[in-house]
């Protein structure tokens, strides 16, 4: 699904899983998770990143923003795409059609920036995360130009930047968990996603 981005492989490697003998699905690597563990369930492993990890996550994904959060979940979802996360992929990129961005949005996103279609203002973003996830180590002066010559400011490169991070993070949790990416599970969670909105 991913294969189209030049330079990255997103050949999926057969890993060594343990299956889940009443629905046939890839079971987490941790013996203790459910078959269908979400995010929430690695709390159970961890219970006191909890609090923190929720107002940072509800700080970055619903504050106030020049990005709406349909914006905010492509940027989650394509950051997600680079990392082959098909686990938080599917979940925010249908959190983001829940807010008004269109589902054929995504792959032409993944495959070439400059043909989306989506606002130009938005491309340098996009670019700028792209390099950021997939060349972080080549980021230089010029790649914040771009956005700032795009017309955003410099509190908005920061919101993307921190979407960025955040994924990168999630991307990481969800693959070393080894956390199942049922399709069927992707809309029920993003209906349920709240950032730890109460």
């Amino acid at each position: 699904m991913f294969d189209a981005i030049p330079g990255i492989d997103f050949q999926h490697t057969t890993r060594d899983t343990r299956l889940s003998k009443s629905k046939g699905l890839e079971m987490p690597f941790f013996p203790s998770l459910p078959d269908d563990a979400g995010i929430g369930q690695l709390f159970s492993i961890k219970p006191g990143h909890k609090e923190g990890f929720s107002k940072f996550s509800e700080a970055v994904m619903r504050d106030d923003s020049v990005f709406s959060i349909g914006e905010r979940e492509l940027i989650a979802a394509f950051t997600s795409a680079l990392n082959s996360c098909d686990y938080c992929y599917g979940g925010h990129s249908a959190i983001a059609q829940q807010h008004g961005i269109e589902k054929a949005i995504f792959e032409s996103v993944i495959d070439d920036i400059d043909l989306a279609p989506v606002a130009d203002k938005l491309k340098p973003i996009l670019r700028f995360v792209r390099k950021l996830t997939v060349e972080p180590h080549k980021m230089v002066q010029a790649d914040a130009d771009a956005v700032f010559d795009a017309g955003w400011d410099e509190e908005a490169l920061a919101d993307a930047i921190w979407i960025c991070a955040r994924f990168n993070m999630m991307n990481r949790l969800s693959l070393g968990h080894g956390l199942n990416a049922d399709p069927a599970m992707f809309e029920a969670r993003a209906k349920g996603m709240n950032y730890g909105k109460r």
